[in-house]
């Protein structure tokens, strides 16, 4: 058994800005016409960055441009300690995102952290042959309302927890950081010996705030708003800690 899971959104969490929005700003705004913007609402997000992507390439923006913009995306202070602390404990860490794959590998081979990191569940994509990037839907899901539709986070992280109980590898407790709305579904998911962590004035933050009066969606798990990295590792440190002197006694 493995003492600890920790699962971590991207945007606006390990990273201090979203990816995709930082790689957008490459191209020249009135290349993003209403019909461009209406493929957020109608299609959702994954099919508003392909055609971004289209057009950035359209526009002759290179891979070589939109990595070094991914890859010089500052990391949320504290982050890139807090995983390395985690590697250096044997805790597990894996990755649930709606970024992309690219630019979450791009990021983490970058900032040396991608031996830290056990799996990234996100959006698949890759370079053509032409240099154009393209994205692909992770799933389609239509069974979680809490969820968009090509990204359940429960849903993967339930299948997760599965997959390594198959080959024998469990866990006692199990964190999640994160910081946006698509980050509650799981974070209702986890029991009361869990961890959850909203970014402080962020929007996982002010839902469970607003949820707190609420029966039928109250969080199970322990909740510990945090601002940086360092907030998370004092807080982890304090539960080994107290754990351990509760396992003595």
């Amino acid at each position: 058994m493995k003492s600890l899971l920790v699962v971590f959104d991207f945007d606006h969490t390990i990273v201090d800005d979203n990816t995709d929005l930082i790689v957008q700003k490459l191209l020249s705004s009135d290349k993003i016409t209403d019909d461009v913007k209406k493929l957020h609402r109608t299609d959702g997000w994954t099919a508003y960055m392909q055609e971004i992507f289209r057009l950035l390439h359209k526009s002759g923006v290179t891979h070589s441009e939109i990595h070094d913009a991914v890859i010089h995306t500052p990391a949320t202070p504290g982050m890139a300690e807090l995983i390395q602390f985690l590697y250096s404990q044997n805790m597990e860490v894996i990755i649930v995102s709606d970024a992309n794959s690219v630019f979450i590998k791009d990021w983490l081979c970058s900032s040396s952290l991608a031996h830290a990191v056990e799996r990234v569940f996100t959006n698949p994509a890759s370079y053509d042959k032409d240099g154009c990037l393209n994205i692909e839907m992770y799933h389609f899901q239509d069974f979680c309302e809490l969820s968009t539709k090509n990204l359940c986070k429960g849903h993967i992280l339930d299948l997760y927890i599965e997959e390594r109980a198959s080959i024998g590898v469990t866990f006692s407790q199990i964190a999640y950081v994160g910081d946006g709305r698509n980050d509650l579904c799981p974070c209702l998911r986890l029991s009361e010996k869990d961890l959850v962590f909203p970014r402080e004035g962020f929007q996982l933050d002010k839902l469970i705030r607003d949820m707190q009066d609420q029966k039928d969606m109250r969080m199970k798990a322990k909740v510990h708003v945090w601002k940086t990295g360092s907030d998370i590792i004092r807080t982890l440190s304090d539960y080994w800690h107290q754990n351990k002197i509760d396992s003595e006694h």
